[in-house]
């Protein structure tokens, strides 16, 4: 009887819960605002009067509303929904969302690749695959205006927005031989026969551009299945530059037979991918830092740890931005703040890359599950880094090599001296650092792979920065504060002599 009760003193509540939930809605889903438009009614109130005796006090001019002559649309006639927008889904392919035409630009994978036919051939497709029927088709202009063609949208009600309207699109490829690119352009022409009222300038973009998406959809289905086959073939490995003039890692392959091969082999290298995007050509990985051999690795001899050896950068995230020029690919080596890094670290994963060239993506994602340890046949000879001496001089410390060799040994060496390195600026020849008092633990103490690193008497924990200056001869250390204030010297000293040791020895 009890339970009766309990059950009936809820009920009012769920009937409430389950009506407020019905009531919900997405942005997507409502094309009109949820507040009333009352304030389309409101009415400026008269000026003041002023008797005739009086004169009229002076008002400040600034806030007067000036009047407007142009004319749109107003209150519940306002489409409030978000604009929809060109998605690239083929890799390498280019969004020109501007004013007066939708455009995606489709790049040439090749210099032999005539990308204009294979645009059209895949526009001609999507129209019989989805059975869209064509009023006008121009070969030679590589033309196209459709019939009637009903838009949908996902996540939208036919209670909230009503169904889109049956209407005529014209299709474009515009071919640029010179940049091997070809363009598809789409226009929205009119609506089918019968119908009053016509879209409004918002919704004709809208259906347009979802129209140009569901196309580019098509293309880079059936362009993975075109370029499958030269996934195939081994990876060639080159340093050089990217566009930009930063150096980077040049594959002498296409854009798909590199992303794939990068997708399956970085995981393999020790360096976990966290987010890739083809169509951007960029892939994000973590990499633990230069000493990155965890206990876990150590007693697990029965699985032999393949990368130990450091890339010359800090823990932390990282980007590889590909970038398609046909017969080859450049793979540009970023931070998380979307920079370039320094030279020797592109070095130092180009080294570590070129184990596995000479194993294509399919082998290595038929043999993932075995365990197998994946090794080239003959791996290129690491650079020897000669050794940096670091000596006081006329009270400051100085380094006997130019100022990029010192801040790119420095990079690498500074998280074994008890600083994680935040960033580095390459251009202001600056290292901005943290530092954590090492207390020491039961599992450093048999972590003899990995000494520990020195306490540093009388220095606080917090941010740090080791700036660099060019001199006559050699380059001069300087360890500063947050606030740029020089560290005292007693304690700046320990730094110094230790950073000395480090730099001294020939890698």
């Amino acid at each position: 009887m009890q339970n009766n009760k309990m059950k009936l003193s809820l009920l009012p509540y769920s009937i409430l819960c389950v009506c407020v939930l019905s009531a919900c809605s997405s942005d997507a889903e409502k094309a009109q605002a949820n507040r009333d438009f009352n304030y389309t009614a409101a009415a400026l109130r008269p000026q003041l009067k002023t008797p005739a005796p009086l004169q009229s006090p002076s008002f400040s001019q600034e806030y007067r509303l000036p009047v407007e002559t142009r004319k749109g649309v107003l209150a519940e006639e306002v489409d409030v929904r978000p604009p929809e927008q060109i998605m690239p889904f083929v890799s390498s392919s280019r969004a020109d969302n501007n004013r007066n035409a939708l455009v995606l630009w489709f790049s040439a994978r090749s210099l032999s690749q005539n990308i204009d036919d294979d645009l059209w051939a895949w526009l001609n497709g999507y129209m019989a695959t989805n059975k869209i029927a064509v009023t006008r088709r121009d070969d030679v202009n590589k033309v196209l205006e459709t019939g009637p063609v009903s838009v949908t949208f996902e996540g939208e009600k036919e209670d909230d927005i009503p169904p889109a309207p049956a209407q005529h699109f014209r299709f474009q490829v515009k071919n640029d031989p010179e940049t091997h690119r070809a363009g598809l352009m789409v226009k929205w022409l009119s609506t089918a026969d019968g119908q009053e009222t016509a879209p409004t300038i918002f919704e004709q973009r809208r259906y347009a551009t979802r129209l140009l998406n569901n196309v580019s959809e098509y293309a880079d289905s059936h362009s993975r299945s075109l370029y499958a086959p030269a996934a195939s073939s081994q990876i060639q490995l080159m340093l050089g530059e990217d566009s930009a003039g930063s150096q980077a890692i040049v594959a002498q392959n296409s854009f798909v037979s590199t992303w794939q091969w990068l997708l399956t082999v970085l995981p393999k290298a020790g360096l976990p991918i966290e987010q890739s995007s083809q169509s951007q050509g960029l892939i994000v990985f973590n990499y633990e830092g230069d000493s990155s051999v965890s206990m876990l690795q150590v007693l697990t001899f029965w699985e032999p740890v393949q990368e130990t050896d450091g890339l010359a950068l800090s823990a932390g995230k990282y980007r590889l931005q590909l970038a398609d020029r046909g017969h080859e690919t450049s793979i540009t080596l970023l931070d998380d703040g979307n920079k370039p890094v320094l030279v020797s670290a592109v070095e130092k994963l180009y080294q570590r890359l070129q184990r596995y060239t000479n194993v294509s993506a399919a082998v290595i994602a038929d043999t993932s599950t075995q365990k197998t340890q994946v090794q080239a046949e003959a791996q290129p000879a690491e650079a020897i880094e000669q050794p940096i001496h670091l000596v006081k001089t006329n009270g400051v410390w100085v380094a006997d090599a130019p100022a990029d060799q010192v801040l790119s040994r420095m990079s690498a060496e500074l998280s074994q001296l008890g600083w994680t390195i935040k960033q580095t600026d390459t251009a202001a020849q600056r290292i901005n650092v943290e530092y954590t008092v090492q207390d020491g633990s039961l599992l450093d103490a048999f972590a003899i792979w990995k000494p520990l690193p020195p306490n540093y008497s009388g220095l606080n924990p917090g941010s740090y920065i080791f700036q660099l200056s060019q001199m006559a001869k050699g380059t001069q250390i300087e360890l500063l504060t947050a606030s740029q204030q020089a560290v005292p010297a007693a304690t700046a000293e320990q730094v110094y002599q230790a950073l000395a040791k480090k730099l001294q020895i020939k890698k």
